[in-house]
């Protein structure tokens, strides 16, 4: 199990220096993002940067909704989209507690990229429906 993961929750004015503190946490390897409605979130050029250049160093981000119910659909809207190019995985309809746990899981078998992505986007005990 690793635990080097961080709940990174978003809110309307979130300033650049709590983005740009979370994403500079030593040893972090993956940040579940709790985003708005379908999987939106700022498209301000210098969140999508602190992202994008966190994914570049082999970090994670998973997108996940804070409504109780529904998907995250990053293509549906201009601000997800952002997200999406970014190099953000979509957490479909995972809870934050679900995205947590599997990423701990996850991250502890050293997985390729390429197969802990798979993983994320695959139900393995029906945290995704």
């Amino acid at each position: 199990m690793c635990n080097d993961i961080v709940i990174l929750k978003l809110f309307p004015g979130i300033s650049e220096e709590v983005v740009q503190a979370v994403f500079n946490i030593p040893k972090l390897k993956a940040v579940v993002l709790e985003t708005f409605g379908t999987g939106n979130g700022p498209t301000d050029d210098q969140f999508i940067e602190k992202i994008k250049q966190f994914i570049e160093r082999g970090g994670v981000v998973i997108n996940v909704s804070q409504c109780p119910q529904g998907s995250v659909e990053m293509e549906r809207y201009e601000t997800g989209l952002a997200l999406y190019k970014a190099g953000v995985i979509s957490g479909l309809d995972i809870t934050t507690e679900a995205a947590v746990t599997k990423l701990m899981m996850l991250l502890g078998q050293k997985l390729e990229r390429e197969k802990l992505i798979m993983f994320l986007n695959y139900s393995i005990r029906g945290e995704i429906q």
